[in-house]
């Protein structure tokens, strides 16, 4: 495998690679696309709400705020010591207390880990009136796309050449660095080979 013409603008690394299999590139795609963890918000405890929003409705926007948080601070709730049942170590709460008149953003969120914030800090949540007031606790833990598209990492594309060569485009959604999405995919494609090795023996 040859690549050539790497570069990065932004949120985007795109390459050419030559004398690669389809199979290879596909496997890389899907794993960028379902399985790269990320931090999103799971569920949501309202104290109070009488905004316009149902509690359903702002729990599932809150849900689609992407997060910004180091990945390495956190561990997968299955992989945890809790086993899955949520502790400081796979799971971060998040605050929020507003009141109107104003429109409440992103930005107010408030993570008791202050590394975590959301990649958009002026992502509209809810218009509340006078008088209208929101408080509530939300959870959010690690996950991955193949469970729900909230914790999708990015994208990734490859087109075949004229010559038999691909180019293949990879786009975060900026809760990882591009790189580290890229490095993770790697390790995580890795990781898997190693298990069906293991299997096959």
């Amino acid at each position: 495998m040859k690549i050539k013409n790497l570069k990065q603008e932004g949120n985007t690394i795109t390459f050419n690679v030559k004398d690669a299999d389809t199979t290879l590139l596909n496997a890389l795609r899907r794993t960028i696309l379902s399985e790269i963890p990320v931090m999103a918000i799971e569920t949501v405890t309202f104290y109070n709400n009488t905004s316009i929003l149902s509690d359903e409705l702002l729990a599932h926007r809150l849900g689609l705020v992407p997060l910004i948080t180091d990945p390495k601070l956190f561990n997968n709730p299955p992989d945890c010591s809790c086993k899955g049942k949520g502790c400081g170590k796979c799971t971060l709460k998040i605050t929020l207390k507003a009141e109107g008149p104003k429109t409440v953003y992103s930005s107010e969120l408030q993570p008791a880990d202050k590394e975590t914030k959301p990649v958009y800090e002026n992502m509209p949540l809810v218009k509340l009136t006078a008088g209208q007031q929101i408080d509530l606790e939300a959870i959010a833990h690690l996950g991955q796309a193949k469970d729900h598209t909230k914790w999708q990492a990015g994208l990734a594309s490859y087109e075949e050449k004229e010559d038999g060569s691909y180019d293949m485009q990879i786009e975060t959604y900026s809760q990882l660095s591009v790189k580290t999405l890229l490095e993770q995919a790697f390790n995580t494609f890795e990781e898997k080979l190693k298990q069906l090795k293991e299997e096959l023996k």
